[in-house]
């Protein structure tokens, strides 16, 4: 999914991206949920907000569980290299694997 990572593959190497949007959003869902649990107490916003955050995690756990794959073998290998960070939108996270 172009909203989790995006993958770009030349003649020489993989460049995995991994993009922060959906930790941010995960993390904005979370405080939503917080402020509204301790604060607003209205169980009837985290009854709706819950269940979607949670399949919200579980889109993201299994649409990077295949690039996740793909990297730890490349690991075995020895031909990864990360740069960025997870947390920037002007320098994320990238896997550079090498062919």
């Amino acid at each position: 999914m172009k909203f989790f990572f995006e993958r770009t593959e030349t003649e020489r190497e993989i460049a995995i991206t991994l993009k922060p949007h959906s930790l941010y959003l995960m993390l904005l869902m979370l405080a939503f949920w917080l402020v509204n649990d301790f604060v607003l107490q209205s169980s009837s916003i985290a009854q709706f907000m819950m269940p979607i955050f949670m399949v919200f995690i579980v889109i993201r756990f299994f649409s990077l569980i295949r690039v996740q794959k793909e990297v730890l073998v490349a690991m075995k290998q020895g031909k990864v290299k990360t740069q960025g960070s997870k947390f920037s939108f002007a320098n994320p996270f990238t896997y550079t694997i090498s062919k």
